[in-house]
This record gives C-alpha cells, sequence and structure tokens, in this order.
C-alpha cells in the first residue's frame, strides 16, 4: 500500500515537472529573435513598408488610405518609450498614429494644409508637425502656412499652434529636454528657435537666424536661396545642424547664439540627414546628386558614395550598431543597406510596387 501511494507521488510529481517544462519552453525567448523595424513610407502608393532590417525584408504594407483621390504618406517618427509611430498624409492632411506592436491604426487627426516632418517629445507625449504649404488639389491656393501645430499624441488633439512669421516651416528638431523647439523655414532663409515653455503665451516671437549674410534681414522675404529641408540636433543640443538644398551644402549653428560654425558643401539637393550618436559623423542623402555624403566632424572630411541604385535618395537611418545606414531610393522603388564604415552599398531591399515612393524613414533602434 506505501509503495503504491509513493509510485502515485511520484507519478504526480513527473507530472509537474514536465508540465512545467513545456509551460518555460512556451514562453522561453530563447531562440525567439526580436525583429528590429523600420518604417518607410510609399508616398506613390498610400502606404507604409514595415521592414525587418536584420532579415533584409519588406514584413508588411500598411494602408494609409484615407481619400479616394490620395494620401501621400511622407514622413514617420518612432516613439519607443509609449509604442508609438506616427505619419504625416500630406495631400489629405492628416496625422495617423499606429501601435508599433501590431502596426495597426490608432487613431487620425485632421490637421490641414500639408503637414510635412514631425518631432516627438516622448517625455511629454508632444508632436510638433510643420505645415509645409498649400495644397491646391484642397481649394487652398491663397492660403500660406507659417505654423507648427503642437499635437497631445496621447489624446490625438490640437494643443495649439506656433507662428513662426516665415512661410513654408519644413525642418524641425525638438532639444533632448523638450525645452526648445528649432524650425527653418523652406522659402524663407531662416530659421528659428522657440521657447516650448512660452509658445503659447501671446505676443511670444520665436527668435530668429539668418542662414547666411547674403540674405535680407526680413523673414517675410521669401528669397529661395538656402531652401533649408531637414534640422538634426547634436546629442548634446549645442549643435544644430541644417540642409541647404538650395545652396547645396549642410550649414552648422551655435544653438546658443545662433553663430554659424562650420559649412559642408556636397553635392546637388542635400536632403535628409542622420547624426551617429557620438556626434563623430553626419550622413546626408542627396536628392538630385543620386549620392550620400558622410562628414567626418572631427576632420571636416567628406566621403562620397554614388551609384546608378541611388536615384533620388530621401530618408535615411542608422541601425543601432550604427554599422549600417538605410536609405529610400524614392525614383529606384528600393531601401539600400550601406556599410557605414566603407560607404558601399551592401545590401538591396525592392519594394513590391512599381510606382510606390519611398521617402520618409525611421529605424527603431533597440
Amino acid at each position: 500500500m506505501e509503495i503504491q501511494k509513493r509510485q502515485k507521488t511520484m507519478k504526480h510529481l513527473r507530472f509537474l515537472f514536465f508540465s512545467m517544462i513545456l509551460l518555460m519552453s512556451c514562453n522561453d525567448p530563447i531562440g525567439e529573435e526580436t525583429v528590429i523595424k523600420a518604417y518607410v513610407t510609399l508616398q506613390g502608393i498610400d502606404q507604409v513598408a514595415v521592414v525587418d532590417i536584420a532579415g533584409r525584408e519588406v514584413m508588411k504594407y500598411v494602408d494609409v488610405d484615407i481619400l479616394n483621390t490620395g494620401d501621400r504618406p511622407h514622413y514617420v517618427v518612432v516613439d519607443q518609450s509609449h509604442g508609438y509611430w506616427y505619419v504625416t498624409l500630406i495631400s489629405s492632411g492628416y496625422v495617423l498614429k499606429f501601435d508599433m506592436k501590431n502596426d495597426e491604426l490608432v487613431d487620425s487627426l485632421k490637421v490641414g494644409n500639408m503637414p510635412a516632418l514631425m518631432a516627438i517629445d516622448a517625455t511629454t507625449q508632444t508632436l510638433y508637425v510643420s505645415r509645409f504649404m498649400p495644397m491646391p488639389a484642397m481649394g487652398m491656393m491663397g492660403s500660406n502656412s507659417t505654423v507648427i501645430n503642437v499635437i497631445d499624441a496621447a489624446t490625438m488633439t490640437v494643443t495649439g499652434d506656433v507662428s513662426v512669421g516665415a512661410r513654408s516651416p519644413h525642418g524641425i528638431a525638438i532639444s533632448s529636454d523638450g525645452k526648445t523647439l528649432w524650425v527653418a523655414s523652406n522659402e524663407a532663409s531662416h530659421f528659428f528657435k522657440i521657447q516650448t515653455s512660452q509658445m503659447f503665451i501671446e505676443g511670444y516671437k520665436p527668435e530668429s537666424f539668418k542662414l547666411g549674410h547674403n540674405v535680407p534681414d526680413s523673414y517675410a522675404i521669401n528669397d529661395m536661396f538656402y531652401n533649408a529641408l531637414e534640422l538634426e540636433l547634436s546629442h548634446d543640443d549645442t549643435k544644430l545642424f541644417v540642409t541647404c538644398s538650395g545652396s547645396d551644402e549642410v550649414r552648422v549653428f551655435n544653438t546658443v547664439t545662433g553663430d554659424s560654425l562650420d559649412t559642408y558643401p556636397l553635392s546637388k539637393q542635400p536632403w535628409h540627414l542622420v547624426l551617429s550618436d557620438d556626434d563623430k559623423n553626419l550622413f546626408v542623402t542627396n536628392r538630385s546628386g543620386g549620392s550620400i555624403s558622410k562628414i567626418n566632424l572631427s576632420s571636416g572630411s567628406v566621403s562620397v558614395l554614388s551609384d546608378s541604385l541611388i536615384a533620388l535618395p530621401h530618408g535615411c537611418g542608422l541601425t543601432t550598431d550604427e554599422t549600417n545606414l538605410l536609405v529610400s531610393s524614392s525614383e529606384g522603388n528600393r531601401l539600400l543597406v550601406i556599410d557605414t564604415e566603407s560607404m558601399v552599398i551592401s545590401d538591396v531591399i525592392n519594394l513590391e510596387t512599381p510606382m510606390s515612393m519611398p521617402t520618409g524613414l525611421a529605424v527603431v533602434r533597440e
């Protein structure tokens, strides 16, 4: 009797043991690889491509159709701390919010008049959206945007607008502490420093700086000389990098005084840019030049990658280890993976639809 009881007990223990092993094997992350994503706006087909960077393939295509006439997704940013990504639709005038886990639509907000680039303060969940130019297709022939939308990203509501006074604000960047917003006009050769704690105070005017000495003092004059495109701040917030597509160069400014620090002549139409984590290298897409520039900020030397595969390069982003640079090729209908050390194309990710027109690009960092 005692032996039978012990056998029964042992059988029960074995059952529990193997049940625990089975349960652990189901939840054990060992052997499971976390997919590191990149999001790429496909402006020509109203979709966003979700890319598996390590697998070098498109995982899925996310529809961003709002209107039947075309929405044109242009730019994308990610908020990893809260698990969302956002995309601007420049033709239909919407900003969309998606869940990073399943890439499903969470919310949408119509802001109107061509939302262009974005910067997000993840700490306060504040999304800043530059409003670029009129949309003739939507009956806005007489309007000219000078504003930045300030959006509560948690509720997807506009908390207010900030006018810089200059037409076509485009490039935008937020300081790491969220206290200073930088904006550049694409038409007037000026950039602006906005104190976020004061931006809704009646009568407040952002501090303005000229991109060069050869432009009008008034930012009401659209001289169209520098055509600032995108902004990037150094990680210590002391320097502001500006791509000037009109003068074919990157200009660097002191964020305290607004003084010019450096100028780097590049290929035709410098477009988007990304800075390495150590602030030693700056990577720039040259849209009409069909090339990628790597600027060594210590020595001032510039390495240039030119290739027939680089057709109208647009967005760019660095992988977590910074060994690879991802670049969207708008005319080439592809994504390029570039070795950042040798500056050679190491891989190509082709997109399914011929007219997809990849533009904005955001890489999820581990």
